[in-house]
């Protein structure tokens, strides 16, 4: 009798050390959004140099990007060629990342764009209203699945980022086949320098006043903040 309890002890400490490890490896090589193990790559910060408060001294205005989750700036993020989308989205929103840009100079305003994984570009275009300010245009990668995006063009109003102008692009003028992301200063087909003066393509007809003008490059005007 006793030798009988004996081999159904031993028989349930088997059990106890064989299962738990059987399912774990069958879920190894699922990588999650919160799995530590996942590889990650150094962030690509975008920053422009002009005179964006109008002072006659030229600025730099960086890219940052901000984990609410750590309270600190984020510096890596997962590597998308290794994940799919939705892995590297979620990372992100966990993260509850925020990009933001911020000039060089004590008390000047935040720009704000929100959660995203960065930005496509960042581009000084100049003067372009006569006010004696530097306007920039840029472009957010957002945590989505679309191509269709927005350029968006702000300046320093009066100590406060304030929007000029937005219309629509695709983000095919992004794609490069480099090791490394290019800096890019104009946007391809959307956004461009002709003669000295920029022209810009509204990829969505909403932006346009008039049928006739869809689908041409159209001369780049923007509203003064004063």
């Amino acid at each position: 009798m006793n030798q009988i309890i004996y081999i159904w002890i031993f028989a349930l400490a088997l059990c106890s050390c064989s299962g738990p490890t059987d399912k774990a490896a069958d879920n190894s090589s699922v990588a999650s959004a919160s799995d530590n193990k996942l590889s990650l790559r150094k962030l690509e910060k975008l920053f422009v140099v002009g005179d964006f408060d109008g002072d006659g001294n030229q600025d730099t205005l960086s890219q940052h990007n901000f984990s609410g989750l750590t309270n600190s700036e984020m510096e890596f993020s997962p590597d998308p060629s290794l994940y799919e989308m939705d892995t590297v989205i979620k990372w992100f929103y966990e993260q509850k990342a925020d990009v933001y840009l911020t000039l060089n100079i004590n008390n000047q305003d935040t720009l704000h764009v929100g959660t995203a994984q960065g930005l496509y570009c960042l581009i000084n275009i100049g003067d372009n209203n006569s006010d004696n300010q530097d306007e920039i245009a840029l472009v957010v990668h957002y945590l989505d699945n679309s191509r269709v995006n927005s350029c968006q063009i702000y300046a320093l109003c009066n100590g406060k980022w304030v929007l000029l102008k937005q219309f629509g692009v695709h983000e095919d003028a992004f794609d490069f086949t480099s090791a490394k992301a290019p800096i890019f200063s104009e946007i391809v087909n959307y956004l461009e320098k002709h003669n000295g003066k920029w022209v810009y393509q509204d990829y969505s007809e909403d932006g346009y006043d008039e049928q006739k003008d869809v689908g041409n490059m159209l001369p780049l005007k923007l509203e003064s903040c004063d």
